[in-house]
């Protein structure tokens, strides 16, 4: 029995506290529904700015919460007792509420909530109750149930929030009325937030209006400010044009260019009256489609209108018909009315001079969707007094010009043949005295370059001579210059090259020295620069220095890119000298000092050159004595194939037989300053092929070195082509080029056709002391080339390097792709030897190879390099 009372009482507990928390989370989902609704009327109150927009986005938040299909707003004044209806949405009184007066509200249930300032949830028998105890009236359909708030701010009602139901089974509660008298509580607050809003809105809205209104009108000032002066600045350009034009019909052009700036003026034209105000001429005429008006007598037309009426006209389409009827103009006056396109739009002003109209100004459109406007007829009015007056001006200033005209032809017909005399005996004066400049200047100056030549530049050396012996402190120096390859130049590219390289030399020279220092051309590619006021000696080296850079600077001369050089001797003044051609002889000898060494260089004068010069000079006519006497002869010096010890052939080197000195070889260096070089090798060159055709077809290859000049002079390679068309065996003899000579070859192009000329007449061809500087692929990859002799100095280092020795492998790889043969020279050991054979170079010359067979055994051994070269 204990147990149970025990039970009863801890259900009952349980019951208790099962209540409270249902109790309590009926407040929370309360709770949690009256945080929603007012988070979502917050964001409505800042999402919503315009009233009527508001309203309904309440009543649909409250439907959602509430049974709300019949909801209203009505605001209160208590201090006017006035009821304004806001917002009402009703199922059943909705069509007959724009009928009921305001006033109706206050004695319903929305006034009695007014009045009491309390929330009213009342059903049918409550509001029964209250019409019987005379609050309240009875007012449109009865409903089932109606909940209302009041609206207040600051403690005082300003209005009431409700909603109601005609359905019975739709009642509000407690809850409901706690949950919208929530809302209400909030409602005001975010319709004063929307109104401020609103209000804000309306506000810039209306100060926006003010400001386009006083942006219109500040526009509208600034565009007739604008139209003033452009306006003022076309009255001054109109002033100006009478003194700047040139003529009558440049300053009718500018006119029109200047009310083109103003107005439409496609077609414009210009009338003037006669003196005797009888007929009209055009000066001026310009049309779309109308040709220039020729002169006419005055008839109806629109000009003559404007004439008569001395005022401006602006006529249409509608205005031409009007006048035509009346009588007043009479189109097609030009005799073209079959032919005519009529103006649809014609604005025309009077020239007015002196109250008197001297003619017409007109501009006329034919397009129909342009009509000339009052506006621009006010222009043209105020525009037209200014042309007038301007063409008064000019037309006087241009008679007065032919007045001027008129007086100075008369004066000069009265004194023609005074000026012609003084004419005639100026211009024998100016001839005579161009004649002498010309003569003095021809006498002293260079025809090709425009430099002093040798008669001006001795004048002004003797001068500076004279100068420098009486002031010691005077530095002088006297720079030599001789152009390398010049004479080549000249004779493979042409004189018109060569006369240009020159000129542009001559050019390069004057932009390196001083405006004092004098530049002269004595002949031919000899130029000198005269140094004068020199501060420092050295001076004078630096300007040698960039004389050399300049000249060594590529010409680009009628499209050919051509290279040279030049040597430069230096003469510094002494008081050893006795006479200005003393320092010229010494600069002279000191150019050909620096030729000597290798040119592209510049050298000082000291004594020891006079006493080589001289050396030279008597080395030179002795082997010009060896070349007509025929003292060089041929040396054959054997190539072998060393792996199988067989005879390739032989190549030849040119010996000089002295009759005196003996037996001469390195004489080739001198030969070749001389200019004697290629007579030199002809003369060999001769040997070899008289040997070919005495041998036997076994005895091997002839080798024969020949320097580039044969293949870029025309005479030296007809000689060539002519020596080798007397050799039937041609595949026999085999022509070597030094590397050097055709990297420094100025003409490629022409260089690479005659080899190919050569390789198609059957002769054999050769690239000679290959790897003696730069080792150029290029002249390999050209596939000109049967043999490619190594440089005997390349080779030579080939036992200690193994960077050369690589560079040997890959020409051997190259060899077999490119379809050539290396030959190894200098081979002068058997270390060497061995090597050569071990890295596949099989074909060498040298003192060992030549010593491995003797002379006998050479000449009974057959060749095997036609079998290689199978």
């Amino acid at each position: 029995m204990e147990g149970s009372t025990t039970l009863n009482k801890r259900l009952r507990q349980a019951e208790i506290r099962l209540r409270r928390l249902r109790l309590l989370a009926q407040r929370y989902k309360q709770a949690y529904i009256i945080q929603g609704a007012l988070l979502q009327l917050s964001e409505l109150a800042s999402t919503i700015s315009d009233m009527r927009e508001f309203y309904p986005a309440i009543h649909k938040m409250v439907s959602e919460l509430l049974h709300a299909e019949n909801f209203y707003v009505v605001f209160y004044n208590s201090a006017t007792e006035q009821y304004l209806p806001q917002y009402f949405s009703d199922e059943k009184d909705q069509q007959i509420i724009a009928q009921v007066p305001s006033s109706a509200f206050s004695t319903g249930l929305t006034g009695y909530v007014a009045r009491s300032g309390k929330a009213l949830m009342c059903d049918s028998q409550q509001f029964e109750q209250l019409v019987l105890n005379g609050h309240i009236q009875a007012q449109g359909s009865p409903c089932a149930h109606w909940l209302g708030i009041p609206l207040c701010r600051g403690g005082q009602v300003i209005g009431v929030m409700a909603i109601q139901s005609y359905n019975a089974e739709h009642l509000y509660t407690e809850a409901d009325l706690a949950l919208f008298s929530n809302i209400g509580g909030h409602t005001i607050t975010a319709l004063d937030r929307v109104k401020s809003r609103e209000l804000l809105e309306d506000t810039v809205r209306q100060r926006t209006q003010q400001l386009q209104s006083i942006n219109q009108s500040l526009q509208k000032e600034i565009k007739e400010r604008t139209s003033a002066e452009q306006l003022q600045v076309a009255l001054y350009r109109i002033s100006e044009l009478t003194a700047s034009s040139s003529d009558m019909n440049s300053f009718y052009r500018a006119v029109h260019q200047v009310l083109s700036g103003l107005m439409h003026a496609d077609n414009c034209y210009i009338a003037l009256l006669n003196n005797e105000k009888t007929k009209l001429t055009f000066p001026f005429y310009i049309d779309q489609y109308s040709p220039p008006a020729r002169e006419r007598p005055l008839s109806r037309g629109f000009t003559e209108y404007v004439i008569r009426c001395a005022d401006v006209k602006l006529i249409n389409a509608d205005t031409a018909e009007k006048l035509v009827a009346d009588g007043e103009i009479c189109r097609g006056v030009n005799g073209l009315a079959s032919a005519m396109r009529y103006s649809t739009s014609w604005l025309g002003a009077p020239l007015m001079l002196d109250k008197q109209v001297i003619g017409v100004i007109a501009l006329q459109s034919y397009e129909k969707s342009y009509c000339y406007s009052e506006a621009e007829l006010n222009i043209l009015r105020f525009v037209s007094q200014h042309i007038a007056v301007a063409i008064h001006r000019k037309q006087t200033t241009e008679q007065q010009k032919r007045h001027q005209e008129e007086l100075e032809r008369k004066v000069f017909e009265s004194t023609r043949e005074l000026r012609q005399t003084n004419l005639f005996l100026r211009l024998q004066v100016e001839e005579r005295k161009k004649a002498e400049q010309k003569l003095f200047y021809e006498a002293n100056h260079d025809a090709l370059t425009g430099l002093a030549n040798r008669q001006m530049f001795l004048q002004q050396l003797k001068q500076q001579f004279a100068l420098s012996k009486r002031q010691s402190q005077l530095k002088t120096a006297l720079l030599f210059i001789d152009l390398d390859r010049f004479k080549l130049i000249n004779d493979t590219l042409g004189h018109h090259i060569g006369d240009a390289f020159l000129v542009e030399v001559s050019k390069r020279l004057q932009t390196i020295v001083r405006e004092h220092d004098l530049v002269a051309r004595l002949g031919g590619d000899e130029f000198v620069v005269l140094l004068t006021s020199l501060v420092d000696e050295v001076d004078a080296e630096e300007v040698a220095e960039r004389i050399i850079e300049m000249i060594r600077q590529p010409f680009l001369l009628h499209g050919q890119q051509v290279h040279s050089g030049g040597s430069v001797g230096i003469a510094y003044f002494s008081h050893e000298h006795s006479k200005a051609e003393a320092l010229l002889r010494d600069a002279d000898a000191a150019m050909y000092q620096a030729k000597s060494m290798g040119r592209n260089r510049f050298v000082i004068f000291n004594e020891t050159m006079r006493e080589q010069m001289l050396q030279a000079l008597s080395t030179e006519q002795v082997m010009m004595q060896a070349l007509e006497q025929q003292q060089f002869t041929a040396v054959y010096e054997p190539v072998l194939c060393g792996q199988a010890r067989n005879l390739m052939g032989y190549e030849l080197h040119a010996q000089w037989q002295h009759p005196q000195l003996g037996t001469q070889y390195n004489f080739c260096q001198h030969a070749a300053q001389v200019g004697i070089l290629p007579q030199i090798e002809q003369l060999l060159l001769q040997q070899a092929c008289r040997q070919l055709m005495l041998s036997e077809a076994s005895a091997g290859l002839l080798t024969v070195r020949l320097s580039v000049q044969h293949l870029q002079q025309h005479d030296l390679y007809d000689a060539l082509k002519r020596q080798l068309a007397g050799v039937a065996e041609l595949h026999r003899l085999c022509l070597a080029f030094s590397e050097a000579d055709l990297l420094q070859s100025g003409n490629a192009a022409t260089v690479q056709h005659n080899l190919q000329q050569l390789k198609q007449q059957g002769v054999r061809l050769a690239l000679h002391n290959f790897a003696a500087d730069m080792a150029p692929l290029s002249l390999l990859l050209q596939q000109q080339f049967d043999f490619v002799k190594l440089d005997a100095a390349f080779c030579r280092q080939l036992v200690r390097s193994e960077q050369k020795r690589q560079l040997l492998q890959m020409l051997q790889s190259l060899a077999l792709s490119y379809k050539f043969r290396l030959l190894a020279d200098g081979v002068d050991n058997a270390d060497l030897l061995n090597l050569l054979l071990a890295e596949g170079c099989c074909f060498m010359q040298g003192k060992y190879v030549a010593e491995l067979l003797s002379a006998q055994e050479l000449s009974t051994t057959p060749s095997v390099v036609f079998q290689h070269l199978a």
